[in-house]
């Protein structure tokens, strides 16, 4: 059985306003929202509203509030967050009075907050009567929220406290994806107006899920909704990757629901998922003020230096004006790494094209992400106070590299005509933070002589540390060469930013080759008395690779015979390594001079060779 918890929303009529009020709602229209500063439940008891139908409703029809949660089922990852929205109206389109929520902080569950108290007028199709919860789990858990509401129903009758929306939630050690939607809450447009919608989808802890497919049919949406896209499909999807879905809402006749988006996705532990995001739509009678973000979606900026400018207009849905816009919400203390150069902001006067635009910077300091939640009053046409809320997902991320690194490390050896050796490069990045689209750009069908590629090409959608983004190469020399491998990519850093790099491979051929030893001159014949006779020893390998380590022991050689060094030595062979040894005949003789050598030749095998000088000393 899943614990149970109740959020109490509390009705009352011509509630009084509250000083410093803020918005919870986007696009209301004849609903006042109003926001406290938190505080606890209520203890006084509440003045049951006066009775009689709310104006323009029907006498006796006893209708009930609807909630409509962003999500049906909520699952969230712990050590991390995720924002919902409620959206209240009335389940046959008759407006409600009198609803409110008094709850204070601690009335929540473990790992839910509210931002605010919130109190609604009326509420409606269109009123934009809006709740945003939050939940940070700190540990696995299942549970229920369960939201009770008190309201005046259109008969005029007070309804007692019962449950009107109940949301499943769960704290996993899995990452989901999260879909968002701009603007948030209630989706307003007046008949014959168009809003534009946006649904971000990201992950809750910023690791990447792959494949995620829109299962909802782009053809077959509500009356009134639209999409430029024929369906939507992301490789990827973590932090600032793009992966938008772009609608519109233009109601050609009254409407009002909720589109219901189904997705499916594989996780980072590779199981398959699914999701849903609800959206409540209206057709309203009156102009909305909206607020659209540019950039659209997702605010990304680097860590450290980097920084993203944001701006937000204002315009009527209609383009009738409103009046009177101010910002709720403090300038002065928004998330860690947004500013504002003003302190406050407003405009007297709001359509279209009016230039009515507030200025933002995000420039983090550190890794992480978020949502920005700004919240604005204003008059309608009419005169009524409306509220709105707009939501702005963020997070920092970071200007960080791939880089490639071979293996097996360091110089490739390969043996002629012995089997291929294998060799791969593993893409990863140097800060352990996701890059994508990377690409080698060299052609691998028009590798150096001995190496091979199957695929002729090479990509990886996203990769980080300890990703499987891995090039698998062969190298079997069809001759004797030596070179570096230089292979080119390109791909898209963490800040968005589209990045090149290199990675160079030493590679030489061996065999199993031989060091000899050249003598010249080849022998000797001379006369006693005649002084030193030098004779340089040349040493070489027969195939031209390097072989390592010879060295010849030149203590011990018969008479008349000597060298500048008892010892001699060369770190490695190829076509410089030589020794002189010198005769300087005193008496007649004949024999044959010879020193052994030993050395490792290219294959690593160890191997020896004798050097032999014959002479003649005569009278």
């Amino acid at each position: 059985m899943l614990p149970s918890h109740r959020l109490l929303l509390l009705g009352i009529l011509a509630l009084p306003a509250v000083s410093g009020c803020g918005s919870m709602s986007h696009g209301s229209e004849s609903g006042t929202i109003a926001q406290t500063t938190g505080g606890s439940m209520p203890t006084a008891p509440v003045t049951p509203p006066k009775a009689g139908p709310v104006a323009g409703g029907v006498s006796g029809t006893h209708n009930k509030v609807s909630a409509t949660a962003s999500v049906d089922t909520l699952a969230v990852a712990v050590g991390t967050s995720q924002t919902i929205t409620v959206t209240f109206t009335s389940d046959d389109g008759l407006p409600i009075s009198g609803f409110s929520v008094y709850g204070s902080l601690g009335t929540l569950p473990a790992g839910w907050s509210a931002p605010t108290n919130l109190t609604c007028a009326v509420v409606a199709p269109g009123s934009g009567c809006v709740l945003s919860l939050t939940y940070a789990p700190a540990a696995i858990e299942t549970g229920t929220l369960t939201l009770d509401c008190v309201y005046v129903d259109n008969s005029g009758l007070p309804r007692t406290p019962g449950p009107c929306m109940t949301l499943v939630y769960a704290a996993t050690a899995s990452n989901h994806v999260v879909a968002s939607v701009s603007p948030s809450g209630e989706i307003d447009a007046n008949v014959g107006g168009k809003q534009t919608v946006s649904v971000n989808f990201t992950t809750d802890d910023g690791n990447a899920v792959t494949a995620l497919t829109l299962n909802t049919n782009l053809g077959a949406l509500p009356s009134g909704w639209s999409s430029k896209a024929t369906g939507l499909n992301c490789a990827v999807v973590s932090t600032g990757n793009g992966c938008q879905l772009p609608l519109a809402f233009a109601p050609a006749a009254a409407a009002a629901g909720t589109l219901t988006l189904n997705y499916s996705y594989i996780d980072a532990s590779g199981a398959a998922m699914s999701g849903a995001l609800n959206v409540p739509y209206a057709a309203t009678p009156r102009q909305t003020v909206v607020a659209s973000v540019s950039p659209n979606g997702q605010i990304d900026a680097a860590t450290m230096g980097g920084q993203q400018s944001v701006a937000l207009t204002f315009t009527t849905n209609d383009g009738n004006a409103a009046s009177g816009l101010r910002l709720i919400s403090d300038l002065t203390k928004l998330q860690a790494g947004w500013s504002s150069t003003s302190t406050a902001f407003g405009c007297d006067s709001v359509s279209t094209g009016n230039g009515c635009q507030l200025q933002l910077k995000f420039a983090p300091a550190v890794l992480g992400g978020g949502t920005l939640t700004l919240r604005y009053s204003y008059n309608d046409a009419g005169g009524m106070p409306n509220f709105g809320l707009l939501t702005i997902p963020y997070a920092a991320t970071t200007n960080d590299n791939v880089v490639g690194t071979a293996s097996p490390t360091g110089q490739i050896v390969a043996m002629l005509g012995s089997p291929a050796q294998d060799v791969s490069v593993a893409f990863t990045t140097d800060d352990s933070r996701l890059a994508t689209a990377l690409q080698v750009t060299s052609n691998l069908a028009a590798l150096p002589p001995g190496w091979t590629n199957t695929a002729g090409s090479f990509a990886c959608s996203v990769l980080g540390s300890g990703s499987t983004c891995r090039l698998m190469l062969n190298y079997a020399p069809t001759g004797v060469d030596n070179g570096t491998l230089t292979l080119n990519y390109a791909y898209v850093n963490n800040a968005d930013e589209a990045r090149t790099g290199s990675v160079a491979i030493d590679y030489r051929t061996t065999t199993n080759n031989n060091v000899v030893a050249a003598v010249n001159p080849t022998s000797l014949s001379v006369v006693t008395g005649s002084g030193s006779n030098p004779v340089m020893v040349t040493f070489t390998t027969d195939d031209g690779n390097v072989a390592s380590s010879l060295s010849a022991d030149l203590t011990v050689l018969p008479a008349d015979w000597s060298s500048a060094s008892s010892t001699f030595t060369c770190a490695t062979v190829t076509t410089s390594c030589q020794v002189s040894v010198n005769y300087s005949p005193t008496v007649a003789a004949a024999g044959t001079l010879s020193f052994g050598y030993s050395y490792v030749n290219s294959m690593g095998a160890t191997k020896t060779g004798t050097v032999s000088i014959p002479y003649t000393a005569a009278p």
